[in-house]
C-alpha cells in the first residue's frame, strides 16, 4: 500500500476573506460551523504521536505538513513555534517539509521572519489584476484585498517567499494576467480550475455544451497563457504546465489534478477529524465527514474510509470514457470532485474533459514539433489531433470499468 505524504492541517476553521468562489463557505457546505476555531496543542501532539507510529510501520522518511484553514495565519505565531518542536521532537528519523498556504493580507515583517525560522514555506493566494482579484478575494466587509496581498508579496520576496497560486478567471485575458504576474516579480506560480462538478458548474460553461467539441473554454484560456508564456525568455515556472510536460515525456509525476499517481494527501480538521481534501467538500454538503478522529483512530484507518479510498486511487477508478483515452496517462481522468454529479456520483468523465485534451494535445505538439525528428522516432513521440481524440471516445469502448470499481464510484450518488 502507498503512503499518505501529505497532510494538511485546518488549523483554523474561520477565515478573515468571504471569497464568492470558496468551497470551504461559499460551495454548500456549512459543516466547519460546528468545529472548533482553532486545532489545539493537544490535537497537534496526539496526531504527531499517531504520525510517528505511522511512518515507522509505513518506513516513510519524508513527510509534508501543509499549515491551512480557513485562514493558517489566525492561529497565531505561538502555537507555529509550539507545533514545529513538537513535530520535530515526537516524529523520529523523518524529513520534515513545512508550507503554509495563506490569504496573505495578515504577512507582516515579524511573520515573515518566524516562518523563515521555522522553516515553513510560504504561498500565498492571487486572483488577478486588482479589479479582478477584489471582486472575488474580499473582506467580510466586501472591501478588497488586493492592496494587501500585493504588499505581502513584495515583502515576501525579501524572505524567500516564492510561489503565489491563482484560480483561473476566464473574465481576465491571459495577457493581462499574465502581465500582473510578471509585474509582481516572483519566480513561481500555480494555477487552479475552478472547483466545481456537473450540477454547480464554475463560471462560463454552458450546461448543454459541457464536454462538447467547440465548448473548451477554459483550455482556450490556458492555451493562451501557454503560448505567452513559451516566448517569454524571462518566465517564471507554472507547476500546471511543467507537470503537464513531465507527464507528457513520460515521467511519473502528477498531483491531485493529473497524472497516474495516488493522491496520498489527507486532511486533519480542528477537532482532530481525519478526513479527506476538503474540496471535496464541494460537491455536497457533509460528504467528506466520517466517524474517523486522531483522538481515537490512527491514521492507518482513513484507509478503510469507502470516499478517502476512492479519492486516494482516484486516478486508477475512472470512468469508461477514460480508460480508452489516448491522454489518460496524463490526465489521470482529472480531480475527483470535478467528476461529480449527484445522479452519477464520480462515474462521469471530469467537467473538464475536453478543455483537458485540447491542452494537452496543444502542448504535446508544441513538444513534438520542437524536436528533431529523429529524438521523436527515439521516444515514439507523435502529434496529438483534439478533434480525432474526440471522435474516438463516442465510440463505445470494448474496456469498461470493473464492476466493483463502477460501484464504489456510484456509491456517491444522491438520487435513489
Amino acid at each position: 500500500m502507498e503512503n499518505i505524504v501529505s497532510f494538511v492541517l485546518k488549523v483554523a476553521s474561520r477565515c478573515n476573506l468571504n471569497c464568492s468562489y470558496c468551497y470551504m463557505y461559499n460551495l454548500g457546505d456549512k459543516t466547519y460551523l460546528s468545529q472548533p476555531k482553532f486545532m489545539s496543542m493537544e490535537t497537534i501532539t496526539v496526531f504527531a504521536q499517531k504520525l510517528h507510529t505511522y511512518c515507522q510501520e509505513k518506513k516513510a522518511r519524508y513527510v509534508q505538513i501543509v499549515f491551512h484553514g480557513g485562514e493558517p495565519m489566525l492561529w497565531g505565531k505561538e502555537n507555529y513555534k509550539q507545533s514545529i518542536e513538537i513535530f520535530t521532537t515526537v516524529v523520529k528519523d523523518v524529513d520534515f517539509g513545512f508550507a503554509m498556504q495563506t490569504n496573505g493580507v495578515s504577512l507582516t515583517h515579524d511573520w515573515y521572519k518566524l516562518l523563515k525560522e521555522l522553516n515553513i514555506r510560504v504561498g500565498i493566494s492571487m486572483d488577478g489584476p486588482k479589479e479582478h482579484h477584489d471582486r472575488y478575494r474580499v473582506f467580510h466587509n466586501g472591501k478588497g484585498s488586493y492592496e494587501k496581498v500585493v504588499k505581502a508579496i513584495e515583502l515576501g520576496k525579501q524572505y524567500g517567499m516564492s510561489n503565489i497560486l491563482s484560480v483561473v478567471n476566464l473574465n481576465i485575458s491571459p495577457s493581462e494576467f499574465y502581465q500582473e504576474v510578471k509585474n509582481l516579480g516572483v519566480p513561481s506560480f500555480n494555477l487552479l480550475l475552478p472547483d466545481g462538478h456537473y450540477d454547480n458548474l464554475p463560471d462560463s460553461f454552458e450546461k448543454l455544451k459541457v464536454n462538447t467539441l467547440h465548448h473548451t473554454p477554459y483550455a482556450d484560456w490556458l492555451i493562451e497563457i501557454f503560448e505567452i508564456w513559451k516566448t517569454d525568455s524571462d518566465r517564471p515556472m507554472i507547476r500546471f504546465f511543467r507537470t503537464l510536460i513531465e507527464l507528457i515525456m513520460g515521467e511519473q509525476t502528477g498531483d491531485q489534478m493529473v497524472g497516474r499517481l495516488t493522491n496520498g494527501v489527507a486532511v486533519l480538521e480542528t477537532n482532530g477529524a481525519l478526513e479527506v481534501s476538503d474540496s471535496i467538500r464541494a460537491c455536497y454538503e457533509g460528504i467528506t465527514r466520517n466517524d474517523l478522529n486522531i483522538h481515537t483512530h490512527s491514521i492507518d484507518d482513513l484507509y478503510n474510509d469507502p470516499l478517502f479510498d476512492v479519492f486516494f486511487h482516484s486516478h486508477n477508478m475512472v470512468n469508461d470514457t477514460c480508460l480508452t483515452c489516448p491522454i489518460y496517462d496524463i490526465c489521470g481522468g482529472g480531480f475527483l470532485g470535478n467528476r461529480y454529479s449527484n445522479e452519477e456520483g464520480f462515474d462521469n468523465p471530469t467537467i473538464y474533459c475536453h478543455d483537458m485534451i485540447k491542452l494537452v494535445s496543444h502542448i504535446q505538439n508544441d513538444i513534438v514539433n520542437s524536436l528533431p525528428d529523429e529524438v521523436c522516432a527515439s521516444l515514439d513521440a507523435k502529434e496529438a489531433h483534439y478533434e480525432e481524440i474526440v471522435e474516438e471516445l463516442k465510440e463505445i469502448s470494448l474496456i469498461k470499468a470493473h464492476d466493483e470499481i463502477k460501484n464504489k464510484l456510484k456509491s456517491f450518488s444522491l438520487v435513489c
